[in-house]
């Protein structure tokens, strides 16, 4: 075999390998970006989810304030009852009181 067929084939064995290299690298490529879609959309879809919590949050939290609300005036008229109640009471004991 003459020198210059030598050099061919060792030419053409680098290209061969050149071009093993570059479809690797392509695959890898076109995995890494299906990989980042992949994740950007399960961000997307977590971010989704968090924004659904912080809302489900804010109208929780506004109906225990609502709660909390109506419990201080279920209690303040239980207080004010409780007071009619026994002034009520003070009354009738003053009224049996008096000889009518």
């Amino acid at each position: 075999m003459s020198e210059v067929t030598v050099m061919a084939k060792a030419g053409l064995a680098g290209l061969d390998l050149l071009e093993q290299k570059i479809t690797k690298a392509a695959a890898l490529i076109e995995r890494l970006q299906r990989e980042k879609n992949e994740m950007a959309e399960a961000n997307k879809e977590l971010k989704e989810k968090i924004d659904s919590l912080y809302i489900t949050n804010e109208k929780l939290a506004k109906e225990l304030e609502t709660l909390k609300t109506s419990k201080d005036s279920t209690k303040d008229f239980d207080k004010t009852r409780e007071e009619i109640k026994n002034k009520i009471e003070e009354m009738l004991v003053k009224f049996d009181g008096l000889e009518v």
